[in-house]
């Protein structure tokens, strides 16, 4: 298997978004949280990545040159003065003890002043990008952050949270994958089997001191957290339990190419202008996938998605925005889940946006939402009623041979410590391109 040590390429996108909270409170547009989350219908493509290459996580080192680049647009397509904060979280995405003093160098905030109006497309927008840590805002602690930005001199009106993580690397992180020991899950399911290597680090109570949380792909609904070591072996910890660290296998990503406007390329079946309705994109129909054929894509980015103009010279602000249209026949609507789009382009979340509709005439579900031109991986995903957690299987299947990729997450908290730190990341894929 292929270990990639410190970088989580994920879409993460992207990367990284929570399981649906509380029915109630979650939908509310006012209700915060420290999640990857838009809150206002005009914000659109929001992304937040190390500088350098846009589809990889949002990671970087603590007490490095490393920076992250976040960018987003705004479809009212005037100025608005917007400003940021970031807020040090615990391993479970909860507010930490600390004050910002203690976890910021200087300022509690700072002006997001990089902006660019959109040229040469059909729909407005605004471009915003900045960049952190900077002179203004700059983190000193290593852990779980969440970026929150914000119309300027009003904190409360939060247009899009985002997370990122610092790492201050002090372990080393060997994992692989394997069949699951229960013979029935082996065709479907992987186990993941890890050990951390403390050398050169104290760690007085490693079952105490010591969580870690694995993630598949870019989702958080499924994610395994709280890991404590089964055995500790001098200055190793390991993680080999039966039947704990399982994921379903699932299968790979779908896919469709938006880059161009002009032309129909991979998965779109038609593109249409009107100055009433703007760009609308259909897809080709999809099928419900084959419960015992493992189909291999190679197109597929585990979840990602790149925006990108192949029409223009300049993606941030001349890439174009579309209604992009989705199928999938079905003879009957569902009665125990509802059916969403799932993967970056939804940010892992299950929100009534998401959701596909039941069409009687035409036999199947749909879904509309709007994308900046770029490339896309998506999935369809049932949520069983009275469930936080998706069930890949019912309509992708369920396949050991996927390609997954599994982040690691370890963090730190010494006894009469106040916070969690961060002490290693590692990303692996379960089958080698």
């Amino acid at each position: 298997m292929k270990t990639i040590p410190f970088i989580v390429v994920f879409l993460l996108v992207s990367m990284f978004t929570v399981a649906q909270e509380d029915d109630t409170e979650y939908f509310k547009e006012d209700y915060l949280r420290n999640a990857n989350f838009i809150y206002k219908e005009n914000i659109k493509s929001v992304l937040i990545y190390k500088e350098g290459f846009e589809m990889s996580a949002p990671l970087v080192r603590l007490n490095s040159a490393d920076k992250l680049i976040f960018s987003f647009d705004d479809l009212n397509g005037d100025y608005e003065k917007y400003e940021y904060t970031i807020v040090h979280c615990d391993a479970d995405w909860n507010d930490s003890d600390l004050m910002p003093n203690e976890y910021l160098e200087s300022f509690h905030s700072d002006y997001v002043d990089d902006f660019q109006f959109a040229v040469n497309t059909m729909q407005d927008y605004t471009h915003y990008k900045h960049y952190i840590p900077n002179d203004m805002v700059r983190y000193r602690l290593s852990g779980n952050y969440v970026l929150k930005v914000y119309t300027s001199g009003d904190p409360e009106n939060v247009i899009f949270t985002r997370r990122f993580y610092v790492m201050d690397p002090k372990v080393n992180l060997h994992a692989r994958i394997k069949a699951p020991s229960r013979v029935e899950e082996r065709n479907t399911r992987q186990e993941v089997v890890f050990s951390i290597g403390t050398a050169g680090f104290s760690i007085g109570d490693p079952h105490r001191e010591i969580m870690v949380t694995i993630m598949q792909n870019g989702r958080w609904d499924n994610a395994i957290t709280d890991l404590k070591p089964r055995q500790v072996r001098g200055s190793e910890l390991v993680y080999d339990y039966d039947g704990v660290n399982v994921f379903d296998g699932g299968s790979d990503f779908r896919y469709f190419d938006m880059k161009s406007l002009r032309y129909n390329s991979m998965r779109v079946k038609a593109i249409e202008y009107t100055p009433a309705t703007g760009y609308q994109v259909f897809l080709h129909d999809d099928k419900v996938k084959k419960k015992n054929v493992y189909e291999n894509t190679q197109e597929s980015m585990n979840g990602r998605f790149l925006i990108k103009s192949e029409d223009m010279n300049y993606t941030d602000f001349e890439s174009d925005y579309a209604m992009v249209h989705f199928f999938l026949p079905y003879d009957t609507p569902l009665i125990h889940g509802k059916l969403y789009l799932f993967g970056g382009l939804t940010e892992w979340n299950f929100l009534p946006a998401n959701e596909l509709t039941y069409d009687y005439e035409a036999g199947g579900f749909r879904a509309s939402i709007m994308l900046k031109q770029g490339y896309y991986n998506y999935k369809y995903m049932l949520l069983p009623n009275d469930s936080k957690i998706g069930d890949v299987t019912f309509i992708e299947g369920n396949f050991f041979a996927t390609n997954n990729e599994y982040s690691f997450f370890v963090y730190y908290r010494p006894l009469g410590g106040r916070y969690d730190q961060l002490i290693n990341v590692t990303s692996m894929f379960s089958h080698p391109n």
